[in-house]
Order: structure tokens, then sequence, then C-alpha cells
């Protein structure tokens, strides 16, 4: 992993730290058995996975630099969703979203936040704060579209 945004020392840095990277040659003519396994039909294909093999997050094709970390980050973030670990997941939803405003992925990580402060607190203005926290930054987004049932919830809302 030592192209294009895998060569940039910060996003080395962050694999370093949360990951165990493994990385595969990938023959089409010739599928490997990790190829098979992960069912990779493109490269490059970044798959964060846990210790148990679950894939939590997938990214297919060129991520930009700029997008790359905050992927990592929502990637990890969501192994904790995943895991029902909700306070480190909120904890990394925030940090992609306050590190990466503009980042492709950042409209994902806020309607993650909402669903995982829901899950946490059971509240469920939290899913109304992520939909008008999507409709005001990204209105054209698809995790907008998504969240759209929420706007009905008022914000005083409880359980």
């Amino acid at each position: 992993m030592n192209a294009g945004p895998y060569s940039n020392e910060r996003v080395q840095k962050f694999i370093e730290d949360y990951f165990i990277p493994v990385k595969s040659r990938c023959f089409f003519d010739k599928p490997t058995e990790l190829m098979r396994q992960f069912i990779i039909t493109w490269t490059p294909t970044l798959i964060i996975h846990d210790k148990e093999g679950r894939e939590h997050h997938r990214m297919v094709g060129y991520v930009p630099v700029d997008d790359m970390l905050p992927h990592l980050g929502l990637g990890r973030a969501k192994v904790f969703f995943d895991r029902n670990r909700f306070r480190e997941a909120i904890k990394a939803l925030e940090t992609v979203i306050d590190l990466y405003p503009d980042a492709g992925p950042t409209p994902e990580a806020v309607f993650y936040l909402g669903v995982a402060e829901y899950k946490s607190a059971h509240d469920a203005s939290a899913l109304r704060r992520a939909y008008d926290t999507l409709k005001t930054g990204f209105p054209r987004s698809e995790w907008t579209r998504r969240a759209e049932p929420y706007s009905a919830i008022p914000l005083h809302a409880g359980v």
C-alpha cells in the first residue's frame, strides 16, 4: 500500500495506528482466494473488517487523499457502531465530522452519528438533529434523503 493516497504519511500512520493492513495482488483472469473470499471485482478495493472477518466498510476504486482519512475514520467508527460500542462510535464519528467537514464521507458520518446517539440514549431527537444537519450542510446528499423520515420527529422527542 504505497501508491496514491496510501503513500501519504498521514494515511499510513492512521492505518498503522488503527488497522492491520493486508495487501494482496489481484488477477482478474485468475482470481486469488482472497479475491473470491472478499468478492473483489475491482481495484483498488479497501475493506475494513473486524477480527472475526465481518465487513463494516468498503471503498471501491480510487479514493483521493482528502477523502481517504475520513473514509478510514468512518470505517473505524462503523466497526464500533456495528458492535454496539456507541460511545466509541460517537467519538470517532464526531472526529470525522470535525476534522473533515467537506469530505465525501462526511454526510454518512453525520447520519451514523444521529443513529448512534439515538441508540445510545434512546432519544429520537438525535435522529432529527442529524437530518437537520444533513439538510443544511449536505442538501443534495444521498444520506440527507435517507434521513428524511426523521424530519417528522420533534426536536424535543424522547423515547
